[in-house]
């Protein structure tokens, strides 16, 4: 797991801290898994980037995860979360590829625990 800045300043909701989440696969082919789209880190950001211009926010960083083992979804949930606690942001936008595979439950459950913690998940449009 590792941050990595994108820095953007703007003048619509620039005091709210908004960060992407992208997931690697591995370093070598810098794409997220195949279940998950199969996306490059560019793809990813995009998406996250026009999701932000949509809702008139401006994206401020990106938290890169590495895969987890396909039926653990509560280990990115943890990983999200360890993210989040030393950069909070108030606002975490995620690619719809990268909740392939999950139920509405447990997308419902990584929001309410995501927003308990001050952070409203934005998992964007496709």
């Amino acid at each position: 797991m590792r941050n990595t800045n994108t820095n953007k300043t703007g003048s619509d909701k620039g005091d709210v801290e908004v960060a992407a989440l992208i997931l690697i696969e591995n370093t070598l082919t810098g794409r997220s898994p195949a279940r998950y789209g199969n996306l490059t880190v560019d793809e990813q950001r995009e998406i996250a980037e026009a999701e932000a211009t949509r809702h008139g926010l401006n994206l401020h960083r990106l938290i890169a995860l590495w895969d987890i083992p396909h039926r653990d979804r509560r280990v990115r949930l943890i990983n999200m979360l360890d993210c989040l606690k030393d950069q909070p942001a108030h606002i975490l936008i995620v690619p719809s590829p990268l909740y392939r595979g999950f139920t509405e439950t447990a997308i419902r459950k990584h929001r309410r625990v995501l927003e308990r913690h001050g952070t409203t998940l934005l998992i964007t449009e496709q």
